[in-house]
């Protein structure tokens, strides 16, 4: 049986035709942008799902109607994509998604014992009692939390000695001090003055008790009537201030601690008085899952069950033994989602899928071994077969070999990127693909070529490095580690060892804080590009951070961009939007039309005002939103009188649909475009558009496109450069161009650290440390660091096995 597809033309394809067996564990290989997600996921999943729906009567999708001429085999399809699985919500925790936590509290709510008693009635409790997001149950003090967030106001405040007049200006001036100078500022501490015949050169420290209590935390009534003292505290006025900020900023000032009340279960005192096997449900959420799964399984048998309670047991011991599988077995159910890893996000959603046992399914994976240690990818691969063995087809979306050597059937599509890829290469097996002259892939399986490095290896004990001192955040065991500077350091270990706890929650929070004493003018050291929802997670970092001095800068680069409205572009992230539109708006036509920078912006004065310079009209049938072109500007997004600018016979919309490479090429003669988009090219995405929406783009292709815009600000000076898994998304092909791209900055007198699984990337680093020697609380040390070829030769390194 096969999936038939003719002509498939959606974007770059080039009119394919071809059979896709069904039944079977299929992974889909290529370079970035060579068609593979405008065939899978854009294509076959679109189709699929459309056509399943209007079986149901629930949609009729009429998008990319134009996008293939037939497709004949094709049952209901579910896909699981990256950029699908993001979810930013603290209070999603990994026992709702999952939903064991809702299936534990409705068993509470069953057999649920207060402490004593023996008898209850059945009825007794309701569900929601035991769940932290429901009312009924959430902690009164911390809001279902189970931490604390405070500010420290005390942290920054003026030395005691300094006098009140310095306190009460320090506090209007937070956070940056101000040059103008506020009369009511002024006249307030005029107030205090008078009211309490003290000095504005009183130290702060020589105020009389009441004084002083009125002086950090007083507030007038709004009902006061005159002659009451008008004055604000400068604790009042701080915080304030901080209301208006993302506390997130100062980390210095926040402090985290147990929520006294609920002691971090999260929960009220009721829900916590109700256990069963002598537990109550906080402490079974805090267990890590193979823990939680032993203490249900005895539980299972040590008393009897209703029939309805024993199937819920049963549902959940199922659910703990897919996420096992999935390589999960270290969390606990109350881990919050924004915390995980992309790897761990998506697997979690792939757990969710093994554990329906259906047939007949097309299931299609966006990489889902991403986040994964070598060791770990071997139970994922079997939980393939497993659905294939259902009766399903398993479609995989990949680049790991481990992967690509297991699949019965190989499509790798190219040969390159964008206009020179949308072609079928290879389709079949694993033997026959090692010996295909016409994949990249291939060739790069069969060599496993590193490139050269432009830069000599200047490690040693005498070079700086920066220290971590006492690391314990989160599950790190009180560990000192020291990265080697001017070098690319990895840091690698299984998926919930530590890296993220010592790189991301540890390491860079104390660069941070180290830069903001060092320096109030230093470039920010983390951009804040999320907009985080406002009951953010918070996590204090527990180290003593050395040797910041070696390096003048931080530059973290990770997947995630920033959360935008559609109109959002490569063009306006890269920044070279800006300098397009000056070149245009200096043409003689646009200077007679007094046309100005904004007049070429799809988001200003030059936006067709018909679709507001989106280019495209939304409807909704149903309950599905479709886009028709804009029957005003044809999809160009621009006003027609700006249309009729042009530079090189182009116009500014003929610039969006330009790619990368084209636009290189055509902005050549413009230094600071044309070095941009150089970048962008170097790193192998010279095929995406500059018009291209943000939304499109892969996790890896984001990273690239950060890193890009980073390498293009011309950063002087020595400084060191964060990147987490930055080969997610990549083919050997375009890693081998960011490795060369790393190299180059490691010639130019800075450093690189990474947080990576690739056992060809981490082979190509100058120096590792291994954290493990397990996950979550069996994982936290440092078990190996040295040099690639040392990690190989010791007896401990979980990684050096894998090692090329």
């Amino acid at each position: 049986m096969h999936i038939e597809v003719y002509n498939a033309k959606l974007h770059n394809l080039k009119n394919i035709t071809t059979k896709v067996p069904k039944h079977q564990f299929i992974v889909v290989t290529g370079v970035s942008g060579s068609g593979k997600s405008s065939f899978i996921f854009d294509t076959l999943h679109q189709e699929g799902q459309r056509i399943y729906l209007e079986a149901l009567g629930i949609a009729h999708d009429v998008q990319h109607y134009d996008s293939f001429d037939m497709i004949l085999g094709l049952s209901p399809t579910i896909a699981v994509q990256q950029r699908t699985v993001s979810n930013l919500n603290p209070r999603s925790v990994v026992g709702s998604v999952t939903r064991i936590l809702n299936l534990l509290a409705i068993i509470y709510a069953q057999e649920g014992q207060r402490a004593g008693e023996s008898q209850h009635q059945p009825d007794e409790y309701v569900p929601g009692l035991f769940m932290f997001n429901s009312p009924h149950g959430s902690c009164p003090a911390c809001g279902g939390r189970g931490s604390v967030v405070e500010v420290n106001v005390a942290k920054i405040l003026p030395p005691p000695s300094e006098t009140i007049e310095h306190w009460h200006q320090f506090a209007y001036q937070f956070p940056h001090a101000k040059n103008e100078e506020k009369e009511y500022v002024h006249k307030r501490l005029d107030n205090f003055v008078k009211h309490f015949q003290v000095s504005t050169e009183t130290p702060f420290a020589a105020l009389p008790e009441e004084a002083r209590e009125a002086f950090l935390n007083y507030r007038p009534r709004r009902t006061q009537s005159k002659g009451h003292l008008i004055f604000y505290g400068v604790h009042v006025v701080i915080e304030e201030k901080l209301k208006k900020l993302n506390v997130q900023q100062f980390p210095d000032l926040l402090t985290t601690r147990l929520c006294a009340r609920c002691q971090g279960f999260r929960l009220g005192p009721e829900a916590l008085s109700i256990t069963i096997g002598d537990k109550h449900i906080g402490q079974l959420c805090q267990m890590n899952v193979s823990g939680l799964a032993a203490f249900l399984r005895h539980y299972q048998t040590a008393r009897p069950h209703t029939p309805f309670v024993a199937h819920l047991l049963a549902e959940i011991l199922r659910k703990l033994d897919c996420l096992e599988t999935v390589g999960l077995s270290y969390l606990n159910l109350y881990r919050e989602i924004p915390t995980l890893s992309g790897g761990e996000t998506q697997r979690l959603h792939i757990m969710s899928h093994l554990s329906a046992k259906v047939d007949s399914i097309i299931y299609i994976f966006d990489e889902p071994t991403a986040g994964l240690h070598e060791q770990e990818k071997e139970k994922i691969i079997e939980s393939f077969h497993r659905l294939k063995q259902q009766g399903n087809t398993v479609i995989v979306v990949e680049h790991d070999e481990s992967v690509i050597r297991h699949a019965d059937t190989i499509m790798d599509f190219g040969p390159l990127a964008g206009q020179f890829g949308g072609s079928i290469v290879y389709q079949g097996s694993y033997a026959d693909f090692l010996t295909s002259r016409e994949s990249i892939t291939a060739r790069y399986l069969r060599e496993k070529k590193h490139p050269p490095k432009e830069y000599a290896n200047r490690m040693g004990a005498s070079f700086p490095k920066l220290s971590l001192r006492n690391a314990r955040t989160h599950h790190l065991k009180n560990i000192d580690v020291d990265i080697p500077l001017g070098a690319i350091v990895g840091i690698c270990g299984l998926s919930g060892s530590g890296k993220s706890s010592l790189v991301i929650d540890t390491l860079i929070p104390k660069l941070q804080s180290s830069f903001k004493a060092k320096a109030g003018k230093q470039r920010p050291l983390v951009e804040e590009e999320e907009e985080r929802e406002g009951d953010s997670a918070y996590t204090q970092a527990d180290a003593r951070l050395e040797g910041a001095e070696n390096i003048d800068g931080c530059v973290v680069v990770t997947q995630k961009l920033a959360r935008r409205h559609e109109n959002s572009c490569v063009a306006t992230f890269l920044g070279v939007w800006d300098h397009i539109r000056y070149i245009f708006s200096m043409q003689e036509e646009a200077i007679a039309l007094q046309f100005t920078r904004s007049s070429f912006s799809f988001n200003s004065t030059g936006s067709c005002p018909a679709c507001n310079g989106n280019g495209h009209i939304k409807r909704w049938l149903g309950q599905q939103t479709f886009y028709d072109p804009c029957p005003s500007c044809q999809g160009k997004r621009f006003k027609r009188e700006v249309l009729q600018v042009r530079y090189k016979e182009r116009t500014i919309s003929d610039v969006l649909e330009m790619s990368v490479t084209e636009a290189c090429e055509f902005f050549r003669d413009h230094g600071k475009i044309s070095k941009l988009l150089g970048t962008i090219e170097e790193l192998g995405m010279g095929y995406i558009l500059l018009g291209q929406s943000l939304t499109t783009l892969s996790g890896g292709e984001a990273q690239r496109l950060k890193l890009a815009r980073e390498l293009g600000k011309n950063t002087k000076g020595s400084y060191l450069y964060i990147l987490d898994e930055p080969t997610v998304g990549l083919s050997y092909y375009d890693t081998e161009k960011l490795l060369i791209l790393l190299g180059k900055l490691i010639a130019s007198g800075h450093s690189v650290l990474l947080i990576e699984h690739d056992p060809y990337v981490l082979a190509y680093c100058d120096y590792l440390i291994e954290l493990g020697p397990g996950a979550g609380d069996k994982g936290g040390e440092v078990i190996a660091k040295g040099t690639p070829e040392e990690i190989k030769q010791q007896a401990c390194s979980l990684t050096g096995p894998f090692l090329p």
